[in-house]
């Protein structure tokens, strides 16, 4: 690839980056100024925690007189919420787990970080986030309670709080069983599906942003974190020659800063799928540049041998939802179609001769692929 091309890369990755300094260029906090030479260094990565998380830090308690700057403390109060405690921190904001005043429900309360005041560019997108999230009606999704501005115009969000885990923290113990990808992949295409739907695409789609709510009675999981999603019915805000998202989950047509569509969620749900499944994504490098480029001109390795366990229909359909040309790709819907007939047949009840006793006589048995194996009945003649 010519050298010009991956500068053009690198100019575009930088503009995206995940703190965008003052734009009359004062000067930002410490730890915005490091994010953005870490961004501009192609090494920074957006912390773990997340509004689903259970684990929490304390705060100490402070009253309602708290000064604005920095993270709130216990006891401030935003509207009718009452902070409780400080969730964590993402690119644009701080995440507090707060409760209704009156109502006493709990909520992950998200509020705009004070250096991003300057960017007009942060504020539209965690508008445009509450907008998404008060639109798209599914389960998969946050469930949207109320926003408003602070007196400083600060946006907040008071969204659903659940308690779960990221998916890039089971997916950093080991590769997973094929049988949980198939339910994980379900489950997050049914939430794009229905984003789709609306007009909606994601944009960085990755394990970070997946959030595994076991046990939850309304979804399995929730999908977080819309504030750089794109509505075809709302306004642009960024560049058609702007790269957004995140390297090593970006399609080869987002990479180029080219128009995005729900073929760009496909593909980095593939990547997020195959990730689970071999335990590593397919293109890894030393720079983001490195890795775009790798989206852009080489196929991903072959799936197969590095899970020769899977289904075949599984890694057929991650293989196409990692083709370069996005016409190639299978929508939302149809990977929810196409997994959950395959879940179905590989939780099918097959007949089987088991032995039950110790006279050796053969009975039939239903089971499914996940029962526990049994000792097969043999007719042996000499017996």
């Amino acid at each position: 690839m010519p050298c010009w091309v991956c500068t053009n890369l690198a100019r575009r990755f930088a503009i995206q980056d995940p703190v965008d300094p003052p734009a009359d260029g004062g000067a930002c906090s410490t730890s915005a100024r490091s994010e953005v030479a870490a961004s501009r260094a192609g090494t920074w990565r957006a912390p773990a925690a997340s509004v689903m998380l259970s684990s929490q830090i304390d705060v100490p308690a402070a009253s309602d007189r708290d000064a604005s700057s920095g993270p709130l403390h216990a006891g401030h109060l935003i509207s009718s919420y009452r902070i409780e405690k400080l969730v964590g921190m993402g690119g644009m904001g701080w995440v507090y787990h707060a409760r209704h005043e009156i109502t006493a429900r709990s909520v992950a309360l998200k509020i705009l970080r004070e250096d991003q005041l300057a960017c007009d560019r942060s504020v539209d997108r965690m508008m445009r986030e509450a907008t998404i999230l008060a639109s798209v009606c599914h389960p998969g999704l946050p469930r949207f309670y109320e926003c408003g501005l602070l007196d400083d115009g600060r946006p907040w969000i008071a969204m659903e709080l659940v308690s779960g885990v990221p998916l890039a923290q089971r997916m950093h113990r080991c590769a997973l069983d094929a049988d949980v990808v198939i339910d994980i992949v379900v489950s997050v295409a049914e939430v794009l599906a229905a984003a789709h739907a609306r007009g909606v695409t994601h944009r960085d789609l990755k394990p970070d942003n997946i959030i595994l709510a076991a046990g939850d009675p309304r979804f399995p999981i929730r999908v977080i974190d819309w504030g750089i999603a794109h509505a075809l019915a709302g306004a642009r805000f960024t560049n058609m020659n702007e790269a957004i998202g995140t390297p090593t989950y970006m399609a080869p047509e987002q990479a180029r800063g080219g128009p995005t569509g729900p073929h760009c969620d496909v593909y980095g749900l593939g990547i997020v799928a195959y990730q689970a499944l071999t335990g590593r994504p397919p293109f890894v490098a030393a720079s983001s540049v490195e890795i775009l480029v790798q989206h852009l001109n080489r196929p991903a390795p072959a799936l197969a041998p590095r899970c020769p366990d899977a289904p075949y229909g599984l890694v057929e359909l991650v293989e196409r939802m990692l083709a370069k040309s996005f016409a190639e790709r299978p929508s939302a819907a149809e990977i929810r179609s196409s997994l959950g007939k395959l879940r179905a047949a590989r939780q099918a009840p097959y007949l089987r001769l088991a032995v039950e006793n110790s006279d050796a006589v053969p009975l039939p048995v239903y089971e499914t692929i996940t029962t526990p194996a049994m000792p097969l009945a043999r007719a042996d003649s000499d017996e």
